[in-house]
C-alpha cells in the first residue's frame, strides 16, 4: 500500500515497514542507489526514525477516526458518542454503612465527620447530624468511591474528635459501591439498549432496567400462564428483582414498559404520577401503583484442601481465599462447587486443591455439588469465608 486510505471496512494505515521503504526509495532516487542505508548508518537511522513519524501520525489519524465508532471509542470520546443512544457512562458510587453512634449527650456531628476502619479506610457523614443522648444509627460513606469493602464491627475507630461520642461500631457489614463504569461494559450495555425494539415486552423491560443508572443486576420473571407457578408468582404476572438503582427511576421504568392487564410481585412499593391531557386541554393524573424486588444476598461459605506439590513450597492460602472471592454472581444464578477449581489455580502453581466444598446456611451442611439459588437471592463469596486447608 502506498498511502493509508479509507475503505469500505474503514481507515486503512501502511505499516512501518511499507513506510520505511517508501522512504528509502526516495532517498534511493536523490542520492542513487548505492546509498547505505543500514539500520548501523546515519542515513539508515535517520529513514528508521522518519518512518516512525509517519506511522505515528498515521496511527493518531486511525484513532481519531475509530473515536467516530462507539464499538472503538474511548474514554471522553466515548461518553461523547453514547449520548447519542439516550445512555450515560455509570459513574462510580460511594460504600455506605449504617453505624451505631453511643453519645452521653446532645451534641452535633459535623458535615465529613470521620471514622477509620480496621484498614485504615476513612468513612464520613455527607451532612450535619443533631445526636441525642444513647444509641442513634448514623449513615457513612466511603471517602473514596468504587468499590470499598468494611466486615461488620471493623469501623470502629474515630478520627473527628466530637466530645460525648462514647463510640462508634458498624453491626453489618457496608454496603459496597461500584467502580465507574468501564469502556467495555459500557460498550456492551450501549449494544443491548439497541436491542429493546426487538426484545419482547419482557426483553424490554429487563433492557430498560438494566440501562438505568447505578442498577447492577436485574432479573425478570414472567409467568403468562392462568395458575400461580411453581416459583410462586400469580397467574399472569412479572416478578421483577433489581440491584442498585434509585426506586423512582425503577417506578417509572417499570410503568411504561409494563403492559396493560399484568399483575406485579415485590415487597418495594412506589408510585408514578403519569399526566395525560384531556380533549378540552386540561390534565387527567393517572397514578401507577407498581411493586418489585431488592436482592437477597446469601453468602456462601467454601472449604478446601491444598496440596503442596513441593513439601518445601509454603502456599499462600489468603491468595487462594481471595482468588475464590473474586467470583461473581448474578441474581438466581446457581453455584457449581467445581466452578470454584479454575479460581483456586489461578493463585499459583505449587499446589493442588482438593475436597472443594460450598455452603449457602452457615456452614450446618456443605456439598461438593450444587446450590440452588433462588429467583430473588444472589450468591456471593468473601475472602474471610473461604478456608484452605494445606496439607503437607
Amino acid at each position: 500500500m502506498t498511502a493509508p486510505k479509507f475503505t469500505p471496512e474503514g481507515i486503512q494505515v501502511q505499516t512501518f515497514q511499507e513506510i520505511y521503504d517508501e522512504i528509502a526509495a526516495g532517498y534511493r532516487t536523490i542520492y542513487g542507489e548505492d546509498i547505505n542505508l543500514a539500520a548501523d548508518t546515519p542515513d539508515g537511522q535517520r529513514v528508521a526514525i522518519e518512518a516512525q513519524l509517519v506511522l505515528d501520525s498515521q496511527s493518531f489519524g486511525a484513532l481519531e477516526y475509530n473515536q467516530r465508532d462507539p464499538d472503538f471509542a474511548l474514554g471522553q470520546s466515548l461518553n461523547s458518542i453514547i449520548k447519542l443512544s439516550g445512555i450515560n457512562r455509570r459513574p462510580a458510587t460511594r460504600s455506605q454503612v449504617d453505624v451505631l453512634v453511643v453519645t452521653d449527650r446532645l451534641l452535633t456531628l459535623p458535615v465529613d465527620y470521620a471514622v477509620e476502619d480496621e484498614l485504615g479506610q476513612s468513612w464520613t457523614t455527607l451532612a450535619i447530624r443533631d445526636l441525642s443522648a444513647g444509641t442513634t444509627t448514623v449513615t457513612l460513606f466511603a471517602e473514596d468511591f468504587g468499590s470499598v469493602e468494611a466486615d461488620a464491627a471493623t469501623i470502629i475507630n474515630p478520627v473527628t474528635v466530637v466530645i460525648g461520642v462514647q463510640s462508634v461500631t458498624n453491626p453489618i457489614a457496608a454496603t459496597v459501591g461500584i467502580d465507574e463504569e468501564t469502556d467495555q461494559d459500557l460498550r456492551v450495555r450501549r449494544n443491548r439498549s439497541l436491542e429493546t425494539p426487538r426484545s419482547s415486552s419482557t426483553g424490554r423491560m429487563f433492557t430498560a432496567l438494566a440501562s438505568l443508572p447505578n442498577v447492577i443486576d436485574v432479573a425478570v420473571y414472567e409467568n403468562d400462564t392462568d395458575v400461580t407457578d411453581a416459583d410462586g408468582i400469580p397467574a399472569h404476572s412479572l416478578w421483577i428483582v433489581v440491584e442498585g438503582g434509585a426506586v423512582s427511576s425503577i417506578i417509572e421504568t417499570m410503568v411504561k414498559n409494563k403492559t396493560g392487564g399484568k399483575g406485579m410481585v415485590g415487597s418495594v412499593t412506589g408510585t408514578f404520577e403519569e399526566d395525560v391531557l384531556r380533549p378540552n386541554g386540561s390534565t387527567f393524573t393517572i397514578i401507577h401503583s407498581m411493586t418489585f424486588d431488592r436482592p437477597v444476598f446469601v453468602p456462601v461459605l467454601v472449604r478446601l484442601d491444598a496440596t503442596r506439590k513441593d513439601s518445601g513450597s509454603p502456599i499462600d492460602e489468603a491468595l487462594i481465599s481471595q482468588s475464590i472471592a473474586t467470583k461473581t454472581f448474578f441474581i438466581g444464578e446457581n453455584l457449581l462447587a467445581s466452578d470454584l477449581y479454575r479460581l483456586a489455580f489461578d493463585a499459583g502453581q505449587n499446589f493442588i486443591p482438593t475436597n472443594l466444598q460450598i455452603s449457602s446456611d452457615g456452614g450446618v451442611t456443605y456439598t461438593d455439588g450444587r446450590l440452588l439459588s433462588g429467583l430473588n437471592e444472589k450468591f456471593s463469596i468473601a475472602a474471610s469465608d473461604v478456608t484452605v486447608t494445606e496439607i503437607i
